[in-house]
């Protein structure tokens, strides 16, 4: 079941292609509202609950993108993003005593919105984004027995090593697909190996780490998990394809 999370656009000009804003609940994103000026930003907040705020970084009104920034972060207790065409180097020290939770320059991508959305909601609250790589912090992701407690918005799950199919990396993200669906993380795929058992859990190229118990099958050098097919790097194709009884 999806877990849709809400957002809130606030724009004068559209700052996000609406062939993006359509795609977003692929994702499990719902666009609630988009808002011309600070003002009816903040009546709707007011009456309606979101998850998010998106900010047209540059308004020129009476209550600009900054001062409505300042007003979630201290008040309201939202994250926000800040979206612009461009940084311009001058708003530099507004932008980090507004602390963003992300900065989108736009275009941006459908998957470079939704990492930003996802890891934004996940860490909203901890006040340590940048620190996040630390995996030791058992407020980020605990260890207990035969699982992994993964954090999803405001809670943590526990999802048993036997749910997890695979880890992927995606730039400076890592997706941890499960059976409860995707957890993402800010920090590299080799700050999980330690997590798991190593007697289940194998890295078998630089962007996947697979449960060997999850393999479905296989065609040439990749096998397919969850119907994902996972290309096995040249230096582990013998230990897992050994692993893999033909008739």
């Amino acid at each position: 079941m999806i877990s849709w999370s809400k957002i809130l656009i606030v724009e004068i000009e559209q700052i996000i292609e609406e062939e993006i804003l359509c795609r977003l609940f692929e994702f499990g994103h719902e666009i609630v509202k988009t808002v011309f000026n600070s003002g009816d930003a903040l009546v709707y907040l007011q009456e309606n609950d979101v998850d998010i705020v998106l900010i047209e970084m540059d308004m020129d009104e009476e209550i600009a993108g900054y001062e409505l920034a300042e007003i979630l972060k201290n008040k309201i207790k939202k994250p926000f993003i800040f979206v612009s065409p461009t940084i311009i180097q001058t708003n530099m020290e507004r932008i980090k005593k507004a602390y963003p939770s992300a900065i989108l320059i736009s275009p941006s991508s459908l998957q470079q919105i939704h990492l930003s959305i996802t890891i934004a909601i996940n860490n909203f609250g901890t006040h340590d984004l940048p620190k996040l790589s630390s995996m030791k912090e058992s407020s980020k992701l605990d260890l207990l027995n035969n699982c992994l407690f993964l954090k999803k918005k405001c809670h943590f799950e526990r999802v048993n090593f036997s749910n997890i199919f695979w880890l992927k990396a995606e730039n400076n993200y890592t997706v941890i697909h499960t059976i409860k669906g995707d957890f993402i993380y800010s920090t590299v795929l080799k700050n999980f190996t330690e997590k798991l058992p190593i007697e289940q859990f194998v890295r078998v190229h630089r962007s996947y780490i697979i449960n060997l118990s999850k393999i479905e099958g296989f065609e040439g050098k990749m096998v397919i998990i969850d119907d994902e097919r996972i290309p096995i790097a040249k230096n582990c194709q013998k230990k897992i394809f050994d692993l893999l009884h033909t008739v």
